[in-house]
């Protein structure tokens, strides 16, 4: 399923329309089941700007860079494999460019602008 989601990743489509996309999935012949966490809702209309995928040992399948339509600036999100499903969550801190929310284990203090 993991190659089937990275084959939905597009530069330049928002989080809102990535969700869509994943939800019209299926797997088994069933619908893909597909959640946002709370607390990225209001983030939904940064564009993805890149991606990679997560680590092997991790639930997280997708590690994506998101630019926020509103400042020259950069949001960590995943896409992890949930009980009953997939969920779509971010980090709601901006980083510098659009390859640090890639990079694996950004601390967050290296968000904060200098």
């Amino acid at each position: 399923m993991s190659a089937v989601i990275g084959a939905s990743l597009a530069q330049g489509q928002t989080l809102k329309d990535l969700t869509t996309a994943l939800g019209a999935l299926k797997e088994g012949g069933k619908p893909v089941s597909i959640s946002v966490e709370g607390r990225c809702v209001p983030y939904l209309g940064d564009t993805v700007a890149g991606w990679t995928d997560g680590p092997p040992s991790s639930t997280v399948l997708w590690l994506l860079s998101a630019k926020d339509p509103q400042a020259d600036a950069w949001r960590r999100w995943t896409i992890s494999r949930v009980s009953g499903g997939y969920q779509v969550g971010c980090f709601p801190t901006h980083f510098h460019n659009a390859q640090d929310p890639l990079a694996p284990g950004v601390p967050p203090s290296s968000s904060k602008r200098r």
